[in-house]
């Protein structure tokens, strides 16, 4: 092989290896930001149910205030971010913002629940957190989904843990 097209593989494959990197950093960076958030999560989760049984609204008001400030740095985060320009980078950072911003919606929905004053304001709240919490199972797959296109697209592979 002549030096000039062995210089041109050797360029190839740095500039395909270099991309499939920053591809894999962006993807772990936001899969960093979703379990230290998870983690946030089930703590608070465990707190909101423990305060709804003792009747603390006032507590309960503000662990989901907190869960909304975590979230959305969170989506600030994701969203100041800039997606590598990669195959499939734009999709998934739309998926992450939109995870993200879904999370936020979670505890912001909460929140509205748990002030309502009458029951009528109550009961419309109720309705409007279950139909959020309906969408979890979407929400995530879709999250996981464009992972996995970003992934493939890039040639590196999702570690399951």
């Amino acid at each position: 092989m002549n030096p000039t097209r062995l210089f041109a593989v050797l360029l190839l494959v740095s500039l395909v290896s270099c991309q499939s990197r920053s591809a894999f950093d962006y993807s772990e960076a936001i899969v960093r930001m979703e379990r230290e958030l998870s983690a946030d999560i089930a703590e608070a989760d465990q707190k909101l149910l423990a305060y709804m049984d003792e009747k603390k609204s006032d507590s309960a008001v503000m662990i989901s205030r907190h869960m909304e400030a975590l979230a959305e740095d969170k989506l600030n985060e994701v969203e100041k971010m800039k997606a590598p320009l990669v195959n499939e980078g734009d999709n998934f950072k739309k998926s992450a913002v939109r995870y993200f911003s879904y999370i936020k919606s979670i505890y912001t929905a909460f929140r509205k629940f748990t002030m309502a004053e009458s029951n009528s304001e109550k009961e419309k709240e109720r309705k409007r957190l279950a139909k959020i919490i309906g969408e979890k199972n979407e929400i995530t797959k879709d999250m996981q989904e464009a992972q996995k296109k970003f992934a493939a697209a890039n040639n590196f592979l999702i570690e399951k843990k």
